[in-house]
């Protein structure tokens, strides 16, 4: 065995822990956690945005510069995580878009 638990889903196959996994991420238990981040990313993107039309000044709203700083960190922080760990949607996601 390649080290991973292999464990039996409901018609008798045998399947590793991985790919389990991957099935329930492609069911749409990774959708909140995407969501959840697109958001904060939207959010950072409109601020942004904001202050390029000039309708916020940084030095006049220093709470949200700072909320938006440390939103803008962990968003980072996350698309830099996916991109190492090569976070991308599952394989069966890609087929059955046709990729």
């Amino acid at each position: 065995m390649s080290g991973s638990a292999r464990l039996s889903d409901d018609k008798g196959n045998e399947t590793t822990a991985e790919t389990r996994k991957r099935r329930l991420e492609a069911q749409g238990s990774s959708g909140p956690r995407a969501a959840f981040w697109a958001i904060i990313g939207s959010v950072v993107v409109i601020y942004l945005f904001f202050i390029a039309l000039g309708g916020i000044e940084p030095g006049d709203a220093q709470v949200a510069t700072v909320i938006v700083l440390v939103l803008a960190v962990l968003w980072l922080a996350h698309a830099w995580r996916r991109l190492i760990t090569g976070g991308s949607s599952p394989p069966g996601d890609r087929e059955r878009r046709g990729f």
